[in-house]
Order: structure tokens, then sequence, then C-alpha cells
């Protein structure tokens, strides 16, 4: 006999589970309820555990075999126990997770977020206990809370069932609704859709509008009514909660016209509704149902034609990530490389890629707005890594979000192989979409009053010679202002690293800015034999044991040895002048045999070359004025090369 396949949705509330799963005889998600309580599929968040029951536990599902159930009950059966055989009643488990609570059961402390996850299997298990064998297909978890504390502690659940990432997923109440809503016949949805949702801390109301043209989003408005509307307030005095309701009501269907109407939550489950349901009803279809959430989601386990017409519209609420974030080449083109792409909402919003430096130590982030296609530039200088050839600084750039609009850029040095070994060093640069949308803003704006300014002072645009409405056009494209933040950095699992041992060499030797600027050939002729090494060392790394003695390779090693001091001082990633960036950035070059065979050179006569110790010439020492001149006239080049396998990459921004 095969396994039962399943496609699951679970509603985690503070007080309530709900579970449902997809019915394949009538076609449609079901709600789940224990066999002891078989009046209601609102199960219960309690725990019972005995240790009687844990020592004549007969075993457990293979399904379930990596974390520990013996002994343990949820739900409704926990709530029987507790009357019958001794044990220990655990509650408030939601609650003490969003807190990062331990709690104490028989002697032992276990962390809320895990007995979270526990509570949740022991639901699903009371549930496939009725099939032979079974393989969940996919698991859909609907959360009334997006904390950062709850969203890691269902993460958990994943693990802890062997899911694959295809096989599971979190979602917001909000998004399992708009779910079941467009699961619905569409003539319900002809227009905007209404949604009540009232719950322990009150009434809230969103507002569904779609719209006809491309491109297609759906927009949900919220307007929270918790201090009008709550349970607290009205206690058992329905016919003034009524009443209030049906005020709110008038107030919500006035402002546009609206097709059908879904009420969920504890608070509607009494049949206290009079005249609210007869303003509700008023030219529009009405629907009550406290397992809409836990359908939806079940809707979202199924994929398919259930949520064919919603994957059509973009999904823009209050959880939605709005910001494409990624690099710039800094090529000809300003080539936007995409790290994360929004849409999602932002638990499930995450990328990474990997990139190669050349000639730089600074990173030009991007982030575009989705809707307006506006940008946004910040440019980010790493220091702390030691000296090392180009193309021999290997970095991972990731980013993850706890919030729709802040989140965390995360850099980490991987070296390059056993050559150059990674220092574990990882930098972090938070970012806040909103702040930065509004300091460019006010940039704008004061170039805006600087140029009225001008205008009536007589400084017009004939007589500067400049064409300020081009300028102008191209101002939402714009760098960040000229700032520093001296952010420390943060070192995960290490300790920080042991810096190089100093030797005898000049303070100045191999500075940044000899390492940015390109040698021409005028230049070449002056060379001195330490820069001359250094080429040789570049153009060959992984052959350097090969090529030259003993002696050569000390040398080796010594030219590209830093100050200590120097690297002392700078470990931290902070913002930069952008008209520094533009003397030092150099573009980034996505084919890595082209970029090898431009920028190394190759020269068989090279094999005997010795380090000129003496102080070098004050003039080899290039300052950030002079390569700007040097620069203006000629196209940046790479600054990074993205590696070839990584390359035409999509990622999948939950992984």
């Amino acid at each position: 006999m095969s396994d039962t396949q399943l496609y699951l949705g679970l509603d985690l509330g503070p007080e309530y589970t709900q579970l449902s799963y997809y019915n394949v005889d009538t076609r449609e998600p079901e709600s789940v309820y224990h066999k002891e309580a078989r009046d209601t599929y609102m199960l219960p968040n309690i725990m019972f555990y005995s240790a009687y029951n844990k020592k004549t536990d007969d075993g457990q599902s293979e399904a379930y075999k990596f974390i520990d159930l013996a002994g343990w009950c949820a739900g409704a059966k926990a709530s029987a126990c507790r009357f019958e055989e001794n044990g220990t009643v655990v509650d408030q488990v939601y609650e003490c997770t969003l807190r990062n609570e331990n709690i104490e059961v028989a002697g032992r402390n276990y962390k809320a977020g895990d007995l979270l996850v526990k509570m949740m299997i022991l639901h699903i298990r009371q549930f496939t206990e009725q099939f032979e064998g079974f393989v969940i297909k996919k698991l859909t978890v609907t959360v009334a809370d997006t904390d950062p504390r709850i969203i890691a502690a269902v993460r958990g659940l994943k693990s802890a069932l062997r899911l694959t990432h295809d096989q599971f997923n979190i979602v917001s109440h909000l998004d399992s609704g708009l779910c079941y809503i467009f699961a619905q016949p569409e003539p319900l949805r002809n227009n905007s859709v209404g949604l009540f949702d009232f719950g322990r801390s009150g009434l809230d109301f969103y507002r569904i509008d779609m719209t006809r043209k491309y491109p297609l989003i759906v927009t949900v408005e919220h307007v929270n009514f918790h201090d009008r509307m709550n349970m607290k307030r009205f206690g058992k005095y329905h016919e003034d909660m009524d009443e209030a309701f049906a005020d709110i009501v008038k107030e919500c269907m006035s402002q546009v016209f609206i097709s059908s109407v879904f009420l969920t939550g504890i608070g509607f489950a009494d049949n206290w509704m009079k005249q609210s349901a007869a303003v509700l009803c008023q030219g529009r279809r009405v629907f009550v149902g406290q397992n809409i959430y836990t359908k939806g989601a079940c809707y979202r386990s199924l994929g398919g034609v259930y949520t064919e017409a919603l994957s059509r519209y973009f999904i823009d609420t209050e959880q939605t990530v709005k910001t494409n974030i990624g690099i710039n080449l800094m090529d000809e083109k300003k080539t936007f490389w995409p790290i994360a792409y929004g849409g999602l909402e932002w638990f499930n919003t995450r990328g990474s890629i990997e990139v190669f430096l050349d000639n730089t130590r600074r990173i030009q982030i991007v982030y575009q707005d989705i809707l307006t296609e506006e940008e946004w530039r910040e440019t980010v200088e790493i220091y702390g890594l030691p000296a090392r050839p180009k193309k021999t600084t290997k970095l991972s750039i990731s980013v993850e979000y706890y919030g729709a609009d802040k989140g965390a850029i995360v850099i980490r040095d991987l070296g390059f192989g056993s050559l150059y070994p990674t220092t574990n060093k990882i930098y972090r640069k938070e970012f806040d979409i909103e702040a930065i949308r509004r300091k460019h803003a006010e940039k704008l704006e004061a170039a805006r009053r600087e140029e009225e300014l001008r205008i009536r002072m007589g400084d017009t645009e004939e007589l500067r010679g400049e064409d300020q409405a081009v300028e102008h056009g191209n101002a939402k494209t714009v760098e960040a202002e000229p700032e520093v933040h001296e952010e420390p950095v943060v070192y995960y699992g290490t300790a920080s690293p042991v810096e190089p041992e100093p030797v005898e060499e000049p303070d100045d030797f191999g500075t940044e800015a000899e390492d940015v600027v390109e040698e021409t050939d005028d230049d070449a002729a002056d060379m001195t034999e330490a820069e001359e090494l250094e080429d040789d060392a570049v153009s060959d790394p992984e052959n350097i044991s090969d090529e030259i003695d003993d002696d050569e390779t000390e040398s080796v090693d010594a030219a590209y040895e830093v100050d200590d001091d120097e690297t002392k001082s700078v470990d931290a990633a902070y913002e930069v002048d952008d008209d520094e960036t533009k003397s030092v950035d150099a573009a980034y070059e996505v084919d890595d045999d082209e970029s090898e065979s431009d920028d190394i050179t190759d020269d068989a006569d090279d094999s005997k070359t010795e380090i000129d110790e003496s102080e070098p010439d004050d003039e080899e020492t290039i300052d950030e004025e002079d390569l700007d001149d040097e620069d203006s006239d000629e196209y940046e080049q790479s600054a990074f090369s993205i590696p070839s396998y990584l390359r035409g990459q999509h990622f999948d921004p939950g992984e």
C-alpha cells in the first residue's frame, strides 16, 4: 500500500493552533480536530509531560524519529491527561518564545522555542496516527506574529521533520488569507475585498484592492481598531459591541465599493451580530469562519491552480520587501548585479553572491525600489584584510532581513584556498530603507533650494554653461551623502584573527593608492624592482612555488606583509565619500578569463628579482587627487570579478 501524501496548513496562534489537510475526495482543505474534542478544530496550545508515559511509550513513527516526543502530549489530549495522570502541565509556550525565556519541566530546562516546535509536531502526530504510512509533501505554517523569535522557532520545525526547502514554507496571516480569498470564485473579488480579523487584542480591518492593468498589484490597506473595539472593553455586552461594529463597518464600506467581506477571529465566534450583519450584507457577500488562515495555508502548500491567480500579482503588504538589493558592477553600463530580490515577505527574503576583489576595497551597494524604480547607493569600504594580489581575495556578500525595510548586509572573507587562507572576518552593514529614502529626499531638496538661490542671484544655466535639466533628471540615481560610519568589526565563532608579524620595511610600502592605480607605459619604465616583483607574483599565483627558489619565496611573502599598526586601526566597514569612491572604484569584470588575460602580465625574464629595501620615493605615493585626474578620461575597470559558476545563477530568495 502506498503512503498517503499530505499537503498541510498549520495556523500558529498565541492560544490555539489549527491544522488542515487537502482532501483529495472533496478537493478542498479540511480542518483537523482531535478525537478528544470532536466539536472544535481549535487545538489548545497546552502540553503535558509524564515520566510514566515516557517509560511505557511504545515508540514513534519514522517521520518523528529526530525529535524526542516520549512522554509528551498536546492539545485536547493534554487537557484531559492533566486531570488523570501525574505529570507537568506546560502552557504559555508561545508567549515565552516571544520573551526568549526558558521553561523548566521535570527538573530540566528547555528553551521556549524548542518546546514550541515540539508542540507543533505533537499536533501533527495526533492527526497522522490514523494513517499506516504517510509522506508530508509540503507544510505551510502561517503565524499571527511575524516576530523574529517566532520565525526562528518555526524554522526549527523544518529541521525537526527533515523537510527540504521546497517542502516547507512560512507565511503571515495576511498572506494565507489572500491565498484563501483568491482560491474562491472570481466574482467575489470583482471589486475590493474586505477582511475583518477580531482577535484577543482587538479588531483589525484589511481592505484588499487589485489593479486591472499592468503592473498587476494587490495593495492591502490596514486599519487598526483595537482602541474602539476589543473584547476587554465590551465583555458580554453584545448589544454595545454590535452597535460599535456597525459604525466601523459603515466607515470602512463608505470609502470604496467592496464585493465581499470575510470575518475571522475568535471575537466572531458567538452569534452576536444583528445590526452590523444588516449593514454588512447590503449589496455584498459575507463569509464567517475561524479557519480561513489554516485553509489558506493549505492552499499555499498545494499551489497549482489554487495560487495561480494570486501569483500574477505583486503583493504589497506591511510585511513585503519592496526593494531589490545588489551591487554596482561599475562597468561602462553600471550593471546592477542582484543579491536579494524583493517581492516576498521579509522572513522569506535572503540572498548571497561571491566576488573576487581586483584593485579595490570598496563595494557600492545599490537599493532598487521595485514599484518606483528609484535607486539609492551606498559605498562601503572594507578595512582589516591582509594585502593580497589581485583576484585572490574572495568575499561572500549576503543580505538578511529582520523587517520589511530593515536588515543587514554581511560581508565574509573567504580567502583564496591554501595560498591565502581566510581571516574569518565578518563585516555587517546595517541598513534602513526608509532612512536611506529620507536622506536621499533631503539631499534632493537641498539641491533644489540651492538651484533656486542661484537663479535668484542671476547665476543661471547659460552663465554656468551646464545643463541643469539633465543633472536633475539623473538626480534619483545620485549616490549617498558622504558620511563615515565607524562600525566595529564583528567576529562570529572565532577569536580575532592573528595579525601578521611586522617586518622591517617602510610603512608606506604597498599603499592602497599603488594597488589601485594601473601603471601606464610611461610609468612602467620607472617602476621599482619591488613593484616588478609584485607583478610577477600576481601573474600566476598557482605556480609560485614551482617557478622561484626558497629565497625568492621569502621575498614574495615579505612583499605582501602589511604594517601591523595600519591593520589594527582600520578593522571596520563604513560609508565613504562618493567623490572619493569615483577615484578608486574600478568596475567589475564578469568574465574571469578575459580579466586575467588583460590584468595579469607574464614576464619570463623576471625569474630573478630582488626587493628594494630602500625607502620608496615620495613620487611613487599617489594621492587621491592625482587619481581623479588620471582616471577621468578613461572608463573605470572592474573592481570585482563574479565567479563563473555563479554568473547567470538565479538565487531563490527563500534559500
